[in-house]
């Protein structure tokens, strides 16, 4: 047999495993797809105001950590709501600044960090309730709320969820990704 003749049923065969293999996600991407469907729609847009995001879903971070949020860019001191009914947890820390864990009744878990500063204390909330504003504390480059959605112990991507609950009027569209670690 020729060397081309080889080439092309190699090919053939290749292509055929392919179709017959299914894709295999690494661990981040199949945490995204499988724990979406437990997430419930958000009762509230997290940003109470204009803001725009992308997904930034999975993107790199400082120290080879993956973007686990969705980043909405908003004025400085635009206020920031409850997505739930349930528990707001104020806490600060190096990487998420001023941060809220909101935890719903469901077990749901919403983290929002970075904020410019929390509306009162920890307490029971309403969905829609102010709990904070927007700003840049912690690791931020800008203002901007970064808000998670967590099901269960890992994150999932949460831009579907915002893109429901805020509409597709708030979304950048395409961003080139060198603008992205902007949007942290």
């Amino acid at each position: 047999m020729s060397s081309t003749r080889k080439y092309r049923a190699a090919a053939v065969i290749g292509l055929a495993a392919s179709w017959l293999v299914p894709h295999v996600a690494d661990a981040h991407e199949r945490t995204a797809l499988t724990e979406l469907d437990t997430v419930a729609p958000l009762a509230a847009c997290p940003v109470a105001g204009p803001s725009s995001f992308i997904d930034s879903w999975g993107d790199a971070r400082s120290s080879g950590r993956r973007h686990e949020g969705v980043d909405m860019e908003a004025d400085r001191g635009t206020p920031v709501v409850a997505v739930r009914d349930g528990s707001a947890e104020f806490k600060r820390s190096n990487l998420g600044g001023n941060a809220i864990w909101l935890t719903a009744a469901t077990g749901e878990r919403f983290y929002y960090a970075h904020l410019d500063d929390w509306a009162g204390e920890s307490r029971d909330v309403r969905a829609g309730e102010v709990i904070g504003y927007v700003g840049q504390t912690g690791n931020a480059r800008g203002d901007h709320l970064h808000f998670e959605a967590r099901p269960g112990d890992a994150a999932v991507n949460a831009f579907p969820l915002v893109d429901a609950a805020c509409g597709p009027s708030a979304r950048l569209g395409h961003v080139p990704v060198v603008l992205r670690p902007l949007l942290r």
